[in-house]
């Protein structure tokens, strides 16, 4: 697998928090058959979780002597998950943010509980600057899980989704269960990643890719969900 949608950078948002509880997860990914990760650290304007794409670079190569150390094989890039603001055009400018990888690719973080009403024009304005928005875990918003059909215009504007296959497995709730259920079935998933936050959470792989084959019916599919179209964004290719 290679994960797109991770909090593993230590000491940055609400995931990991230290350099030793980085590398548990690391070891558990290795151990999961993880072989590339994107480190994607919130940032969410006017909170302490900010920290720019400088310290992020700075961040990511302590973790990667870090591995080599452990003699962990990942390959390891950074990213964001960006929660949606009107800055972001211009924190993108600015580099203060980054894509996934460096490609054109950009994790973008709704709301969970209201609509931003302004998203898909703001997103309108980031695909015609010829970046991608892949909306996380869309299978988590309150008004998708009421109105699945309300994906579709971000699908229509030229968003990839990105759902949490950990939400198959019950982490968060019934209804997010049961809304990416429904969004895989209906091919409306591009990517699956884990969003692990902790080292006293797991991968689970091996049960959510049984999972995802069982609502699919399609291995062909799964191997683009979990392997395919994630390296397609870190070659920065057309998915």
């Amino acid at each position: 697998m290679i994960d797109i949608h991770c909090h593993i950078m230590p000491g940055v948002d609400d995931g990991s928090k230290n350099l030793e509880e980085s590398l548990a997860i690391f070891e558990n990914a290795a151990t999961s058959g993880i072989t590339d990760i994107i480190l994607t650290p919130h940032y969410i304007k006017g909170t302490r979780y900010q920290y720019d794409n400088e310290n992020k670079e700075k961040l990511a190569e302590i973790l990667r002597e870090a591995l080599r150390r452990a003699e962990l094989d990942i390959n390891v890039y950074i990213g964001n998950e960006i929660y949606i603001d009107e800055s972001v055009p211009k924190l993108l400018d600015e580099h203060k943010i980054a894509t996934l990888a460096g490609s054109r690719y950009i994790l973008i973080e709704l709301p969970v509980n209201s609509e931003f009403h302004s998203a898909p024009e703001l997103i309108f304005k980031l695909i015609s600057s010829d970046f991608i928005p892949v909306i996380a875990h869309p299978e988590r918003y309150i008004y998708f899980q009421k109105h699945p059909e309300k994906v579709d215009r971000y699908i229509e504007l030229g968003c990839l989704m990105q759902g949490n296959y950990m939400s198959l497995l019950g982490k968060y709730g019934k209804k997010a269960k049961s809304t990416l259920k429904y969004l895989l079935q209906e091919r409306k998933i591009d990517l699956l990643a884990s969003d692990i936050h902790h080292s006293y959470h797991e991968y689970r792989l091996p049960e959510a890719e049984k999972k995802v084959l069982r609502i699919v019916r399609d291995k062909d599919l799964v191997q683009k969900l979990f392997i395919e179209n994630p390296e397609k964004i870190i070659k920065n290719q057309e998915i």
